[in-house]
């Protein structure tokens, strides 16, 4: 038995996409704000020859990860309108983005262990607020993945 009105989770699913877009233009701007602290925080923990070869990766990869959140940021906020309206391409978009974003601490967690988190409680809550945001974008998306298909074959045949 589903719960809520077709038109509710069609909704439901647009609004969480939206957040989820939201969030992911916030951590654009975090990764591009927090670049520019890199060089400082790790002049403090690394000797000279090991901060000369890490600072230039460590910097170029924060920026890197503001550059492409900006476009997944935009595409889910796109699909997430196009959700609202029933679209079919938009759940594809909308999936791809939510297990692009739930790829993300699998990924962390899979390259540096979980003892890494522990000793940077920062680092642990951006993980698990982009878990929590994934799963925010792909719980209510796949709850409204019929209606998305069916909203936009009742809204063809009104216009035949």
């Amino acid at each position: 038995m589903k719960m809520g009105t077709h038109d509710q989770r069609l909704s439901i699913a647009a609004r969480c996409l939206t957040v989820g877009g939201f969030f992911l233009g916030a951590a654009a701007v975090f990764h591009l704000l927090a670049a520019s602290h890199i060089p400082m925080v790790l002049k403090r923990v690394l000797d000279p020859k090991t901060y000369a070869f890490l600072e230039p990766i460590v910097s170029f990869t924060f920026l890197l990860n503001a550059v492409l959140l900006l476009p997944l940021s935009f595409s889910t906020l796109y699909c997430a309108a196009a959700i609202r309206r029933g679209e079919p391409w938009a759940r594809w978009i909308g999936l791809a983005n939510a297990l692009t974003v739930l790829a993300l601490p699998c990924l962390l967690v899979w390259s540096m262990g979980l003892r890494y988190f522990a000793d940077a409680p920062l680092f642990l809550a951006g993980a698990l607020s982009v878990a929590i945001a994934g799963l925010l974008m792909i719980l209510p998306l796949l709850w409204a993945w019929r209606d998305i298909e069916s909203h936009h074959d009742q809204r063809g045949s009104e216009n035949d």
